[in-house]
């Protein structure tokens, strides 16, 4: 499956009940905001290795804050 195909089988999941795949879904919105198509092949990576898409920990901690997110800020979890 194509990143973009990925992402938009992702993002359905958005239905605002802040269940797993909800807050993963708005991430990913977030995320294509700040990334753009760049954010595609990380889901393709993301997918072969059944691995999600987070934050770098430094980054995640809450205690910095980011204006902009790029693709060096982004793991697979």
């Amino acid at each position: 499956m194509e990143g973009k195909d990925l992402y938009n089988s992702l993002v359905s999941k958005r239905d605002f009940s802040g269940n797993t795949a909800d807050e993963y879904a708005q991430f990913l919105m977030t995320l294509f905001f700040h990334l753009g198509t760049d954010l595609f092949p990380l889901l393709e990576s993301a997918k072969k290795e059944s691995k999600v898409l987070s934050l770098k920990t430094e980054l995640s901690n809450g205690n910095v804050l980011v204006d902009d997110y790029s693709v060096e800020d982004i793991i697979l979890i």
